[in-house]
């Protein structure tokens, strides 16, 4: 058996096991937690806002042509460089995370995986609307280019330009027959010019020279200004082609309309070549309502030529804009997968840092865990996990003072069991020793080294000892007392051992204290022969003095009555009883 067995220190300290001492050093304590700064986060969020403001305007400029035509190259061009931008910040980003789950930091793997969840929580959708909405632009496109509608446009307007052709012929007749009216007097009167005119329900009438100076004129306005007269190409025109008509356009009270024109020459009944040619021109202005309908539908048709020559063009320009909505709301998704990362994990990691602390025995309060502001159930968890963490801190400050009582009463008790002489063997309740003290061995004049593990059965030596501890146990209970004689002793001196037994109601173990008490047992028999020897020598004492006391009084009386030789011989014979009388007597009182 080792040492532990030979002194119940050990043994004591062994069955009480060491407690778990706190240690400071555990492994997520030296490692450095890498958090989003906030400057990163304002930059994130700034580039965020820029891009959704560029985005917008770069919307807004691809439906409007002209913006579209002065600032679009500028738009695409700070967008693409805010997505390179966002797409290098998330870059640098995933290499941090990628160093940090490398090199095994702690909450790496927790943070990859909520950046990886709440990343697809954003790429998916996005992705999914992308694709659709690519689709839906591209099919849009393709729709507006539709054969009918191409027809239509034209239809609309060939049946414009239909109504005012038809309307200029027909003022054109009119100025005809007015010239024909007017033509056979050299002069033209001003009333004459109104009867016609108002026969004709036109606005205005001009009488005017080929020197182009107005000779009567008619308007039904009055105070109306005088149309505009015609340039001398135009009456050129007119009198080789018997007539010209032509479209103006006027503003009147912020409205823009069509004035139709009709010139017509006047020709006299005479064939005098002497007198100077007059024209005649009339003007009628067109229905606001079919001037509004040809004027939306030619501003249709011109964008929709437009749009025709540019649809390549509208496809690559949409599917940019959607691709760069897309790069810069995954980058900004992503870049806000980091932050909520960092801001979901934080309390977490520093969860699990406490817990790893505690778990290694290390109950101090943390800073970290101090924040109260949180509402949540985070904050429940940490406020709960504070509270946990000052109870065990009491629970363990109270079970160090009673480990120090314990250790205190301990090292008294193994005081007092190492300088008892009783021997005291304790067993477990399969009879396998637990310690010994060094009476035990000092009485055995045994290490008991190689019997530490067996059964008490099973015990090489001691068989005797064995055998009476085992059966007093099974026989006499829990407690008893009996004496023990050791004859086959190794050292080959008899012994007699009082044997004390006893059953601890703690472990359910044995407990076996023995006296060697074979001088005790010695010491009694001599006391028990002196008692004898002393009353044997009192019954002793008792007849000598009347023996002596006899001899004396013989001698007295038979002296005076012998001869000589008589005499010598009764006073030999007294002295010889007196004398051994005398010696009985001292012999007696020494063993008194």
């Amino acid at each position: 058996m080792a040492d532990g067995c030979q002194d119940l220190s050990l043994a004591v300290h062994r069955t009480r096991g060491s407690s778990p001492r706190c240690h400071d050093t555990t492994r997520q304590r030296g490692q450095r937690r890498r958090e989003m700064k906030p400057s990163s986060l304002i930059a994130s969020l700034v580039l965020a806002a820029s891009a959704a403001v560029l985005l917008f305007l770069l919307s807004s400029a691809s439906a409007n042509t002209a913006l579209f035509a002065r600032h679009y190259a500028w738009l695409l061009g700070a967008n693409a460089l805010l997505a390179l931008g966002l797409v290098v910040w998330v870059g640098l980003r995933l290499r941090l995370f990628w160093r940090e789950r490398r090199a095994q930091v702690f909450g790496s793997r927790l943070k990859s995986r909520l950046l990886l969840m709440l990343a697809l929580m954003a790429v998916l959708p996005g992705a999914l609307v992308y694709g659709v909405s690519l689709q839906f632009a591209v099919s849009s496109i393709e729709s507006w280019f539709d054969v009918r509608v191409d027809k239509a446009l034209e239809g609309g307007i060939d049946l414009g330009r239909g109504i005012i052709e038809s309307q200029q012929a027909e003022l054109l007749e009119k100025a005809r027959n007015m010239a024909l009216d007017l033509g056979d007097s050299s002069i033209v009167s001003a009333t004459r010019l109104n009867r016609l005119r108002e026969q004709s329900g036109v606005r205005s009438a001009l009488v005017l020279s080929s020197s182009l100076q107005v000779i009567a004129s008619s308007t039904a306005d009055f105070g109306q200004l005088l149309p505009t007269l015609p340039s001398a190409a135009q009456l050129r025109q007119a009198r080789q082609g018997r007539g010209l008509t032509w479209v103006e356009e006027e503003t009147e009270n912020g409205k823009i309309g069509l004035v139709l024109h009709a010139l017509s020459p006047l020709f006299d009944g005479g064939a005098d070549f002497t007198v100077e040619p007059r024209y005649l021109q009339v003007t009628r202005p067109m229905s606001a309502t079919i001037v509004a309908s040809a004027a939306n539908v030619e501003a249709a048709y011109r964008d929709y030529q437009e749009l025709s020559l540019g649809r390549q063009g509208l496809n690559r320009i949409y599917g940019l804009t959607l691709t760069l909505t897309l790069l810069l709301s995954l980058s900004a998704a992503i870049a806000l997968a980091f932050f909520l990362a960092e801001r979901l994990a934080r309390p977490l990691l520093i969860l699990a840092e406490g817990t790893a602390a505690v778990a290694a025995g290390d109950f101090s309060p943390r800073a970290a865990l101090e924040n109260r502001d949180r509402r949540d159930e985070l904050g429940l968890l940490i406020q709960s996990f504070n509270r946990m963490t000052e109870q065990l801190l009491e629970a363990h400050q109270e079970t160090e003072r009673h480990r120090n009582e314990l250790e205190a009463t301990s090292a008294y008790l193994e005081s007092v069991l190492a300088n008892l002489s009783a021997g005291v063997l304790t067993f477990d309740p399969d009879f396998r020793l637990k310690a010994a003290n060094r009476g035990a061995v000092a009485i055995l004049e045994d290490q008991l080294v190689d019997v530490e593990r067996l059964p008490l059965s099973q015990w090489p030596r001691h068989a005797a000892l064995a055998e009476a501890v085992m059966t007093a146990f099974a026989d006499k209970g829990a407690e008893w007392q009996q004496e023990l004689e050791l004859t086959n002793d190794p050292a080959g001196s008899p012994k007699t051992l009082l044997l004390r037994g006893s059953t601890p109601p703690a472990d359910g173990g044995y407990v076996v204290v023995f006296d060697d008490i074979t001088h005790l047992l010695s010491a009694q028999r001599s006391a028990a022969w002196g008692e004898v020897a002393r009353r044997l020598a009192h019954e002793i004492k008792n007849p000598l003095t009347p023996i002596q006391l006899s001899a004396e009084r013989l001698q007295l009386r038979l002296a005076d009555k012998l001869d000589g030789p008589g005499r010598e011989m009764l006073e030999k014979a007294t002295n010889t009883i007196v004398n051994q009388v005398e010696a009985m007597k001292n012999m007696v009182n020494e063993f008194r």
